[in-house]
């Protein structure tokens, strides 16, 4: 079995501290429609929370690469329609990490044909 996923990633300086288990990104309207379609190939939003000095966003040598902070991520599909036209903000549950052992959940779960 070879499990697929795909992933929208985005990067910010600019992501709000969490506020009740969740942290907010606004989200461009179109990207948004995209995601929330059920699809054969789960479709994955990973918001990378970036510092602020560019120095030290990632380390890159040949033992491996390092980002800095964090990524969260999120499912979208199912969610409703909007009216915005330009962009609607979304809640990132702090509890979705994405790190090794959710990204080695959501292959498993497309592995097994359930929702990610």
């Amino acid at each position: 079995m070879r499990p697929r996923l795909d992933l929208q990633l985005k990067a910010t300086v600019n992501l709000p501290a969490e506020t009740s288990g969740v942290r907010k990104y606004a989200l461009k309207v179109r990207n948004y429609d995209l995601l929330r379609l059920e699809t054969f190939v789960p479709r994955v939003l990973v918001v990378y929370s970036m510092p602020r000095d560019p120095a030290a966003w990632m380390t890159l040598d040949r033992d491996g690469l390092t980002l800095r902070k964090c990524a969260y991520w999120v499912n979208l599909v199912g969610f409703p329609e909007t009216k915005n036209t330009d962009s609607i903000t979304i809640d990132l549950p702090t509890s979705n990490v994405f790190d090794v052992g959710s990204l080695r959940a959501m292959m498993q779960r497309a592995r097994d044909g359930v929702r990610v």
